[in-house]
């Protein structure tokens, strides 16, 4: 099957490592410089299986299937060219013909 350019859209990686103040807390901070840009198709999820435990609101998640292999792992950040908020890769899976990232978005 041929793939079609019209319904990707860029997506920004952003690698996230931790770090550790001066006081002890440990806290997770973005790696500007192992940012990549990649296309991706956009495919939703249900929400009714994924539900915030505090509100019981739906969470908002997304399917993100890219083209290539982008270096992309659970707990990277991930910014959707055209919107304002940021998406946590919750998973990354391989196969031998493309990837498929899950992810969610950040309060």
């Amino acid at each position: 099957m041929r793939r079609r350019k019209r319904d990707q859209v860029a997506v920004k990686a952003v690698k996230v490592r931790l770090e550790t103040s001066a006081t002890g807390a440990v806290s997770e901070v973005e790696d500007a410089s192992t940012a990549c840009v990649f296309l991706a198709a956009l495919r939703p999820i249900d929400q009714r299986m994924w539900r915030d435990t505090a509100t019981l609101r739906p969470r908002e998640r997304k399917l993100i299937i890219p083209a290539g292999f982008p270096d992309v792992l659970q707990g990277d950040r991930l910014y959707l060219m055209g919107q304002g908020r940021a998406y946590r890769c919750t998973e990354s899976r391989r196969y031998p013909l493309h990837m498929e990232v899950e992810a969610e978005a950040m309060p």
